[in-house]
């Protein structure tokens, strides 16, 4: 049973799924003014985890010729032939089954229904549709990452917020830099697969500038939200000067970048993402904070 656990636990991503918990609990702390109902914070803690999990299993279940074939992938529980591709799915959707109806009793019938929403924006747009077709995959079935704060916000308002909707944007933004400049360290894996990722398919320097183009637009987003009046000033100047940072980490990969420095604005962007979302959630918190 122990064994069987972890293969389960390792079958649902971890670190990925605890990055989408902080940003869905993000929203919900954002929608609440800083002080949410501990039960439904706790739902869409809980419940964000297995719908994210349940997610990626599916998709590890309906990947899994192409995990063979990817060096970073083949230690997963499929291709490594510790649980068959059916079993991985059924998992999947059990997860997501539970998050859903978990979310509707726990929170209310829109973030159950945005949850399975996401889920099946994953499987259904980014595995199935456009993974292997185009090298927009990322770009537009990456948004089912950018659902947790909008399923957050949801859980507490009962309704589509403006921040919820903001937050959702962020994410869906910045998600092709994120996974271009990985894709940056995996070109050889990514082609081998057949897999149109952006690297895999254009030029180094064309890739980089892709990166710097929508890094900027992040900066440019983190004011928005004290235009509208739903953030204040500490949110825009911290995403700004967190975003010349990732700036500074990714212009080296115009000129090709070692792999050591592509892999440290890989690791960034994971950080710059957490603390974007933990600085707009505790900031009605700060003492000098003023919409």
């Amino acid at each position: 049973m122990t064994s069987f656990l972890r293969r389960v636990v390792a079958l649902c991503k971890p670190r990925i799924v605890l990055l989408l918990v902080v940003t869905g609990a993000a929203g919900a702390w954002k929608a609440a003014d800083a002080s949410p109902d501990a039960l439904v914070l706790l739902t869409v803690v809980i419940a964000g985890a297995l719908a994210a999990g349940g997610a990626n299993a599916i998709n590890q279940g309906l990947d899994a010729d192409i995990d063979t074939v990817m060096r970073r992938t083949r230690v997963r529980p499929v291709p490594a032939q510790q649980m068959s591709a059916q079993s991985a799915a059924g998992i999947g959707v059990v997860l997501v089954g539970s998050a859903t109806a978990l979310m509707a009793v726990g929170a209310n019938a829109l973030a159950a229904a945005l949850t399975l929403a996401a889920a099946a924006v994953y499987v259904l747009v980014y595995t199935m549709l456009l993974k292997r077709r185009s090298w927009n995959n990322i770009v537009i079935g990456g948004a089912a990452g950018a659902f947790p704060p909008l399923i957050g916000a949801a859980a507490v308002a009962g309704e589509v917020t403006a921040p919820g909707l903001y937050m959702f944007a962020f994410i869906f933004f910045w998600t092709p830099p994120h996974f271009w400049t990985l894709s940056m360290l995996l070109r050889e894996d990514y082609a081998a697969a057949n897999v149109p990722m952006l690297a895999a398919v254009a030029e180094q320097r064309d890739t980089a500038r892709q990166v710097l183009l929508y890094v900027l637009l992040l900066g440019a987003m983190a004011w928005l939200p004290l235009a509208a009046g739903y953030a204040g000033v500490t949110f825009a100047v911290v995403t700004t000067l967190l975003s010349i940072i990732w700036l500074r980490k990714s212009w080296p990969l115009l000129d090709g970048g070692t792999a050591t420095k592509t892999l440290a604005a890989y690791k960034y962007s994971l950080l710059y993402l957490a603390l974007v979302f933990v600085t707009l959630a505790i900031e009605p918190m700060l003492p000098w904070y003023a919409q």
